[in-house]
């Protein structure tokens, strides 16, 4: 890949410029797309390690009663950050985890205590119930638990453990936990036609979406152990996988549908016709990363490759509005428009899902492509971020052009660092930058 650089990162940017500064000096200097790469990752890397992770740790974590808060806005009159939170959400628990375990592996470290260790003693001594159980919520005052089943929770509470098996696993019984969970999602939730009922007692529609974060929990726990603690894992993301690719794709599209019956059917209505541009990078990630795993066979190492690509296209092609460069809502599955307004986190995952093909391109036009196209989600990705207060961002991006007005979500956070590390590894790998 040597000869697909022209010059360092460092001779089209200077660490801390404005983003506005970075995209036109990217423009003018025509640089070289891996260049342009590596600027975007020292660029957002910045951002991440300099201004988000101080910024929430210092305002987002709630070291006095506990976990973190679910938002964080604007300074107030009193230039306090507006924060909410009453309610406690295990998803939003285990993605902080994540968030700062990432930060931290980049790096970064409190200037507080840690709040890993704060995020994992809320986590096992008020959210988790034990016998493979954690709650869906907790009021953060009263410590009131909400204990009804899901499958979306319990797949990040699993994520979560993976992430930090390997520094709090010797202080919190991680892998056990994450072997009970498993193990009652299997005894209780299995469902004979492939994957897990969605909750207790069982309801329709069942959906994509919670098998598809059970699957990157899945991958996490077989990059966290070894054989045979892998072992179980392993088994479950074929299973996935299987479900992925037989149940969940549309054969005639290729798309990844959202709402099911309990045959694992489209439901009627609206609802069986709605393809996510976001989903569609989403799994394609995953897909990626399986046919990567040595643990995959050949057979499922060219299907799975074969659906991302084709998934990545659908989503580039379709999903990506031409006007504001950015991924879009919904589609129908005649890959017309559904919704036009575009959140944050359908463009993190099309990030993801370039660098990706960047790691498996066999050429360098194959890669010169997937430059070009991660540079292009990249930038899109740091519209949303926030130049008036930095380490906040916006959610939502109007059909109309504007930005949606409120405050950033602690549950997005998770997305862009998740972007952000997915570039730093595909740009480490290359072995070039200063990354």
């Amino acid at each position: 890949m040597a000869g697909f650089i022209n010059g360092g990162p460092r001779a089209i940017i200077s660490r801390c410029s404005p983003l506005q500064n970075v995209m036109t000096e990217l423009d003018d200097s025509r640089a070289a797309p891996l260049s342009a790469v590596i600027a975007m990752q020292e660029w957002l890397s910045e951002w991440l390690l300099d201004r988000a992770l101080p910024l929430w740790d210092q305002h987002g974590v709630d070291r006095r009663a506990g976990g973190y808060f679910e938002t964080l806005g604007s300074p107030g009159a009193h230039s306090e950050f507006v924060v909410t939170g009453d309610v406690r959400r295990g998803r939003v628990v285990a993605r902080q985890i994540y968030a700062f375990d990432v930060g931290r592996r980049l790096g970064w470290q409190s200037m507080a205590s840690s709040p890993i260790d704060h995020g994992c003693d809320f986590l096992f001594a008020h959210l988790h119930q034990g016998r493979g159980l954690f709650h869906n919520t907790i009021d953060a005052s009263t410590r009131e638990p909400c204990s009804t089943f899901s499958l979306y929770e319990h797949a990040f509470y699993l994520f979560a453990l993976a992430r930090v098996n390997a520094t709090l696993g010797e202080r919190y019984p991680t892998a056990a936990t994450a072997l009970q969970v498993l193990d009652r999602l299997r005894c209780d939730m299995g469902r004979s036609g492939g994957g897990f009922e969605e909750s207790d007692p069982p309801s329709l529609p069942l959906k994509s979406n919670p098998h598809m974060h059970l699957l990157e929990a899945a991958l996490a726990w077989v990059e966290a152990v070894d054989p045979p603690l892998s072992e179980p894992w392993i088994e479950l993301a074929r299973e996935l996988v299987g479900v992925c690719l037989t149940r969940f794709r549309d054969n005639s599209t290729g798309a990844i549908r959202e709402y099911f019956d309990y045959e694992w059917n489209t439901v009627a209505g609206d609802d069986g016709h709605i393809i996510e541009p976001g989903h569609q990078f989403e799994w394609s990630w995953l897909l990626m990363n399986w046919s990567r795993s040595p643990h995959s066979t050949c057979a499922e190492r060219f299907e799975c490759a074969s659906a991302a690509a084709q998934l990545i296209e659908l989503g580039e092609s379709y999903g990506v509005d031409e006007i504001r460069g950015v991924a879009v809502n919904e589609l129908w599955d005649d890959m017309t428009i559904k919704n036009g307004a575009a959140k944050l986190w359908p463009q993190t995952e099309r990030l993801k899902a370039w660098c990706a093909m960047l790691d498996r391109a066999q050429t360098e036009s194959e890669a010169d492509r997937a430059c070009r196209h991660i540079t292009a989600a990249a930038r899109a990705m740091a519209r949303y971020l926030r130049a008036d207060v930095p380490g906040l961002w916006h959610e939502s991006w109007a059909s109309d052009g504007s930005f949606t007005a409120g405050p950033s979500r602690a549950s997005s956070f998770y997305h862009l660092v998740g972007a952000i590390d997915a570039l730093h590894g595909s740009v480490k790998r290359l072995g070039v930058g200063s990354s």
